[in-house]
Order: C-alpha cells, then structure tokens, then sequence
C-alpha cells in the first residue's frame, strides 16, 4: 500500500479513503486514551466518573489520513498504550461519561464504563476495517484473512472448519 492507493478516493464511496477510515478509527481511540491518561486514580464511582469523552469532538490529524507513515506511526502509538493498560489493568477507572452528537443535532450524555467503551472502539474499528476492506479490493488489493471480522465470526468460522 503506498500513499497514493492510501489516499485515493473510492468511486463507489465518494470522498472515502483508507487513510480517513484509519485516522477516524485511531480519533475513537485517542479520544478514549486521553481520559485514561487525565485519571489521577482508579477509585472513581458512578458518581465521580471519568470523562467526559466526546466522541463528536475528533482531532482529525492530516498526517495520519494522508501518508501510510502517518497512519502506521499513529496505529504504533495506539498499540503502545494498550500495551501500557495492560500493566496498569487494576488501576484504570471503571466509569466514564461519553456524549455524542445525536440525529438532530443534540448532543447526549450518558454513563459507562471504561471496558464497554474500549470495546465499542474495536468493533468500531471492525466495521470500518469492512470498509477499508472494500476500498482495498476497489484498488486491486487484497486485505489480510480475517481483517474485516468480529472476534465472534473468526470462532464460529474456525469451529465450523474443524
């Protein structure tokens, strides 16, 4: 994948490229990432949640849309603090408070917990790898086995072959 392929508009899906379905993915992520990272400590409550995340409210970072380097340079970073949560695991708040930009134009907030969000960010991240997918067979290459699935499909397929 060079930059060109990364950044070429798909004509089925106008104005869509690879690299803004990267970045956009990666925005979800940092936004989450950035609230873990301001927690002064694990013992909050559901009266003294974490957040808020607002996940209306992206960076958007050019560089990570726009060059192959910017994108693998900002997926490194991302993997990093997962890696980072990992070591931490009992010290990471429970709670947090996300808002969104609902049909209307209304914003909503709402309580959740840091788990339910991380994981609404990787399947986030898998639909949008099935776009990513779509765009990369529209280009004449084919993505990884398994890259555009959800955990759950990978087992079943893998149980049913066996």
């Amino acid at each position: 994948l060079d930059d060109t392929q990364y950044t070429q508009e798909s004509a089925a899906l106008p104005g869509s490229t690879i690299g803004k379905h990267v970045r956009h993915v990666l925005d979800h992520f940092a936004l989450l990432f950035a609230a873990l990272a301001s927690a002064q400590s694990a013992s909050n409550n559901m009266q003294n949640p974490l957040g808020p995340v607002d996940y209306a409210h992206r960076e958007r970072s050019p560089l990570t849309e726009s060059t192959v380097d910017g994108g693998q340079c900002s997926i490194g970073r991302a993997i990093a603090i997962v890696e980072q949560l990992r070591e931490r695991e009992t010290a990471i708040p429970s709670f947090i408070t996300v808002s969104d930009t609902l049909p209307g134009g209304t914003t909503a907030s709402f309580l959740s917990t840091v788990d339910r969000e991380l994981w609404f960010c990787i399947h986030h991240m898998i639909h949008h790898n099935a776009i990513i997918a779509s765009l990369m067979f529209e280009l004449g290459l084919n993505p990884p086995t398994e890259f555009a699935y959800a955990p759950s499909t990978i087992k079943l397929a893998h149980d049913l072959a066996k």
